[in-house]
């Protein structure tokens, strides 16, 4: 103690308090008070920026909701027309098979008709080739004075011939 009492004057004790005082209110005054004037202003800009960034990861979210729905609302739609799309075409398949199943009817049915008109015609040709031939046998039967046996062995005869020329 008495260290202190010999080195420790009361009056550079005060001196040193009021400076330190005198210091500590002129920095409290000038540099304090804008200190901590910057710190709240540096806080209050975080905090907005926050609260920025918190507002744009929400509204981002928002319209990626946004764009899923309406990409899924896109898919649908073109789903659905391809849907359109194989109805129509299958719509289209039948009417084309529709449509060549009643031309090769209507093919048929001329055919058909063509090969009546083709018989009808052969048939006319056979009679009169027939009538030609029964006129042919007869008067060469006539001309000659036959038996029964002999006329039928000509009329062969005659018939052989013929087929022959054919």
């Amino acid at each position: 103690m008495e260290f202190f009492q010999e080195n420790i004057h009361l009056s550079e004790v005060v001196v040193q308090l009021a400076a330190f005082l005198i210091v500590f209110s002129v920095l409290k005054k000038f540099a304090w008070k804008p200190l901590l004037a910057i710190i709240k202003a540096r806080r209050e800009r975080f905090e907005d920026e926050w609260s920025g960034i918190e507002k744009t990861k929400q509204s981002v979210a928002a319209l990626e909701k946004d764009y899923l729905v309406h990409l899924q609302k896109i898919e649908e739609e073109a789903r659905a027309k391809m849907q359109e799309a194989i109805q129509e075409g299958r719509r289209l398949a039948r009417e084309i098979q529709e449509k060549a199943r009643l031309e090769s009817q209507t093919t048929f049915e001329k055919a058909k008709i063509n090969i009546e008109l083709e018989i009808q015609k052969a048939r006319l040709t056979l009679r009169q080739e027939i009538a030609d031939l029964s006129i042919r046998v007869a008067e060469k039967i006539l001309a000659e004075k036959m038996d029964g046996s002999q006329q039928e062995k000509k009329a062969l005869e005659i018939l052989g011939e013929l087929e022959r020329k054919s």
